[in-house]
């Protein structure tokens, strides 16, 4: 998903979310503790701070009754045990190797939204490699900004200071200034490399905590227009919209709080009163470019499931719009035959996703990436020959061919499977039927191409009928 310029009303370049200033919720206090597991003595030099943030839920032990302070903790595990301890708010965002049935999914993600990890270039988080020191370094010293402005820092003492490397010397130089983390252990050197354990990232957090404010940060009570992001944003929350482009179809991402700051302050001097422009803009764009243009999500939300939506559009029918399901087991995937991003709607979020090649019509049927849109909800694998589906049969589905195997039976599709770019082009109505799962068409929805299907809907839930306009 592209990062483009939004037409009309929002006009200037565009950035992610930005931090989120989460408040830690009271007073870290010292206690005194007793060892709750076998592995750690009464005297153990890290017990207390081991004992805090086991009673916070920050971390916990193993079902052997041990704690295992010297095991090696993972770059999923140290943003998990971060955002628990700063009890950071939910978040959308996600990383291509981090999927929704990771036992750590949401709190990556809440990690990810406050800024306090960032991932890779190619799009991924890693989150199973081992979480350096280095890294530890950089991810404390993003959660202790969220807090003030900590910016003092300290000549490094160690030995090995010259091998620390240029994106994290200032956090290390700003750990040590104010005693969140030193020399490794047993010696005098920061050990940047080396791996961070569950005690040295309990204490890191731990003394992270106590160096931290304890008070909320004042608003000042001036007006919108003369406050920085970072108060917007403690006002009124994350204000993050994704929507479609006109100029090419794709979706776009935009921190409504930055954009209004960046570009309408001078404008407006209320950020709702900026909103209520947004929100009359995209009812206006509705009435003259849907299907092309649209408001994927605001807030997690769909355009109807969320407080942009305006009621009885004048020229497109409300009901045919998006909604985010009433369960959470339930999802709906929204797909535009002019675009290789799609939307997938859930009870509480909107995910978004990329095909690498152009859904098309073929056979009255439309062909689509199915590993892509169905990778987060079912278990699908791929060989160089074979799609296989597992949902509530296994289906088997063979390159170049219109023979599908489900549960071992042989069935005939109208539409032969495809391959492109790597990736099997699937006739979605007919597979999906297959799957026990629903599909709706839509035909119609550009006024200039009325016997033209436009878009699909893939649910696990039944659909109204077809759609014809």
């Amino acid at each position: 998903m592209k990062k483009l310029i939004l037409p009309m009303v929002l006009s200037s370049s565009l950035t992610v979310a930005g931090l989120v200033p989460i408040p830690f919720n009271e007073q870290v206090a010292v206690v005194e503790a007793a060892s709750s597991f076998k592995d750690l003595p009464s005297d153990y030099h890290a017990l207390k701070q081991i004992e805090y943030l086991v009673s916070k839920g920050v971390i916990s032990g193993f079902e052997d009754g041990t704690f295992k302070p010297n095991q090696v903790v993972t770059r999923g595990q140290f943003a998990a045990f971060v955002a628990r301890a700063l009890d950071l708010k939910a978040s959308n965002i996600t990383f291509k190797d981090v999927k929704s049935g990771n036992s750590l999914y949401t709190e990556i993600n809440k990690a990810a939204t406050a800024g306090i990890i960032k991932g890779y270039k190619d799009g991924t988080f890693r989150p199973d490699l081992p979480v350096s020191r280095s890294d530890i370094a950089v991810m404390l010293d993003r959660a202790l900004q969220l807090k003030g402005n900590y910016t003092k820092t300290v000549s490094l003492p160690y030995s090995d200071a010259g091998s620390i490397g240029g994106y994290a010397i200032e956090s290390v130089k700003r750990m040590a200034a104010y005693g969140i983390m030193g020399a490794a252990e047993n010696s005098n050197k920061f050990q940047p490399a080396t791996s961070g354990t569950r005690v040295g990232t309990v204490v890191s957090i731990y003394n992270m905590l106590q160096t931290s404010q304890t008070t909320i940060p004042s608003i000042p009570n001036k007006k919108d227009s003369e406050l920085t992001v970072a108060q917007l944003t403690q006002k009124y929350g994350e204000e993050k919209l994704i929507a479609r482009s006109r100029a090419s179809y794709e979706f776009y991402e935009v921190n409504a709080i930055e954009h209004y700051h960046n570009n309408y302050k001078e404008f407006y001097d209320s950020f709702l009163d900026y909103k209520q422009m947004l929100k009359n803009s995209f009812y206006s764009q509705y009435d003259l470019y849907y299907p092309y243009v649209e408001l994927i999500s605001y807030g997690g939300k769909s355009y109807k499931s969320s407080e942009f939506y305006i009621k009885d559009l004048r020229f497109v029918d409300d009901e045919i719009l998006p909604t985010n399901p009433e369960t959470s087991s339930q999802y709906s995937i929204d797909v535009f035959l002019n675009s290789k991003d799609s939307a997938t709607y859930l009870k509480d979020k909107v995910l978004t996703k990329r095909m690498g090649t152009l859904p098309y019509r073929e056979n009255g049927d439309v062909m689509v990436e199915l590993e892509t849109l169905l990778k987060d909800h079912v278990n699908v694998t791929a060989t160089s020959t074979k799609l296989i589906v597992k949902n509530e049969k296994t289906i088997e589905l063979t390159a170049d061919s219109t023979k599908v195997r489900v549960d071992g039976q042989s069935v005939q599709l109208k539409t032969p499977v495809k391959k492109a770019n790597g990736k099997f082009m699937v006739p979605l109505r007919e597979s999906a039927k297959l799957m026990g799962l629903y599909t709706r068409t839509f035909t119609g929805l550009d006024v200039n191409k009325p016997t033209e299907l436009t878009r699909i809907e893939l649910a696990n839930y039944p659909l109204p009928a077809d759609y014809t306009k």
